[in-house]
């Protein structure tokens, strides 16, 4: 029963993690609210990290949802990227 409940919970955080926005919404918060110091690029290494880790959990990779997985790796460091530009423009 355990691994049942280990199971649901794994695959309910995994269907959360799915979608490439969610993704990208965490990277442009680290970028908006840290800009670029060491903490942030910390915690963006941890992500992709956790990115890495993310893609091994869904196991080999299918056609119908290949493309929108990779994606979510790229849309995270390009919204960090976003936030922290948008942090240095709102800052002059």
């Amino acid at each position: 029963m355990l691994a049942r409940i280990q199971e649901s919970r794994v695959g309910a955080v995994l269907k959360k993690l799915d979608s490439w926005i969610t993704w990208g919404v965490i990277g442009f918060i680290i970028g908006l609210a840290l800009g670029v110091n060491d903490l942030s690029v910390w915690l963006l290494a941890i992500g992709l990290g956790l990115f890495i880790v993310y893609l091994s959990l869904h196991g080999p990779a299918k056609r119908e949802t290949e493309g929108s997985l990779f994606a979510a790796g790229g849309v995270f460091m390009m919204a960090w990227m976003a936030g922290f530009i948008l942090k240095g423009l709102l800052s002059l």
